[in-house]
């Protein structure tokens, strides 16, 4: 279940904030501030990526795109296929 949480803040620090959290690679400010609720309350199963792995995760998908551009990619019709490809390497 979620929920919403308002809290007036000034107009300066809510820029100020929107401007760090996109620096640090944060979808949103509120993205932010739920990674930043979670992270304080010490759990460990934590949803959201860092801005690292984000970064990281969006290099791997457009090298992955090029790949597939290029055409070095497996193409298999069903799983019992694709097994005996990975398998045969």
């Amino acid at each position: 279940m979620k929920t919403t949480i308002q809290v007036p803040v000034d107009k300066n620090l809510k820029t100020i904030y929107e401007n760090n959290a996109d620096k640090l690679g944060y979808s949103s400010l509120q993205e932010y501030i739920r990674v930043f609720l979670k992270q304080n309350l010490g759990q460990d199963n934590v949803e959201y990526l860092t801005p690292q792995e984000e970064k990281k995760l969006l290099q791997m998908s457009r090298a992955s795109d090029r790949e597939i551009k290029k055409g070095n990619f497996i193409k298999s019709s069903n799983i019992d296929e694709l097994m005996a490809y990975l398998n045969s390497a």
